[in-house]
């Protein structure tokens, strides 16, 4: 009866060890100063390292987000938590940084306790994540973007000027609005070609996004051959500054306009707001004074900027909320 139940005992840790073994995740026993006390064939073809190389190493040998203290932190979790799941990376001995997943289990054996960690290799996983994330960024890009100039479009303009009125009137910190047009663009495409006039106006964005080198700054096509801009924090004179530069960077170019009666290229025209103070307001306020700013530069000559000041008093006065 003895010799059976040995033999039993016997067969019992032969399967165990043949599944160990046939396992075709890792398999990973480590004691409590972060040594390995076992691996399983897995392992070795994961890292690349033989389990004699491996008993001769601690954790933090291959897993470059450990150190000797960070171990004792996670010993200490693992005596608590018994059993747990996290996400780590184990460097192989070509160098290459591979992503797992490893299940934790505490195990105490003659009186010693172990972490006994299995573990997934979840490159795969990790590399469609990777995907998913720049696919979803893709399409949120396309959805703030115009898809000709490569600015922020209208919808993701009108929701920035919405964000940034509601922290003007908390913080009372200048806000700078400026509208650009492009002059006589309806005559150039007349002349030209609807061909002609998207790529002149893919140049006219890129030369205006430089211009506005201002950090925080939202740079818009606002339709046809308009653009916007938002400057957040932008006191008056710095925001005449940029406009001036932006206006400047489209003559610039130099792109053939011979039906203009302003120059003998393409020019831009452009109305600049800035609001200080806290007095009440609404972003459809703040784009009527900018547009009239616009108007003014328009009917003053063209190729131009007009700028409007409106503190709480000028607002006040104007009647503008």
């Amino acid at each position: 009866m003895q010799g059976r139940r040995c033999w039993r005992a016997a067969g019992r840790q032969q399967w165990t060890r043949r599944c160990i073994a046939a396992r075709a995740g890792g398999i990973i026993w480590l004691d409590e100063h972060g040594r390995d006390v076992f691996v399983n064939p897995a392992t070795t073809r994961l890292l690349g390292y033989s389990a004699d190389e491996l008993a001769h190493m601690h954790v933090w040998d291959v897993d470059p987000h450990f150190d000797e203290a960070r171990w004792r932190e996670h010993w200490a979790e693992v005596v608590a938590r018994k059993s747990f799941r996290l996400e780590t990376v184990n460097r192989s001995r070509d160098g290459e940084d591979i992503p797992i997943e490893v299940t934790v289990n505490l195990v105490e054996h003659e009186g010693r306790r172990f972490n006994c960690s299995i573990v997934r290799d979840i490159t795969e996983r990790k590399r469609f994540e990777a995907e998913l994330r720049a696919l979803n960024e893709h399409i949120n890009r396309l959805g703030v973007t115009d898809a000709l100039t490569g600015l922020s479009n209208r919808r993701h303009f009108d929701a920035q000027l919405d964000a940034e009125s509601r922290r003007q009137l908390q913080w009372a910190r200048p806000l700078s609005l400026i509208l650009a047009d492009v002059d006589a663009f309806k005559a150039y495409n007349d002349a030209h070609g609807h061909v002609e006039g998207d790529l002149a106006l893919q140049r006219v964005a890129a030369a205006v996004k430089a211009a506005v080198d201002v950090p925080g700054a939202t740079v818009a096509r606002f339709g046809g051959e308009e653009f916007a801009c938002i400057l957040p924090g932008s006191p008056h004179a710095q925001a005449l500054a940029v406009a001036e530069q932006a206006r400047l960077a489209v003559a610039a170019l130099g792109i053939a306009h011979a039906h203009s009666d302003v120059a003998a290229h393409v020019t831009a025209s452009l109305g600049v707001l800035t609001l200080e103070g806290a007095q009440p307001h609404t972003p459809d306020a703040l784009l009527r004074l900018a547009d009239g700013a616009l108007y003014r530069a328009k009917r003053e000559g063209r190729n131009r900027l007009v700028g409007v000041n409106a503190d709480a008093a000028w607002l006040i006065k104007n009647h503008i909320t």
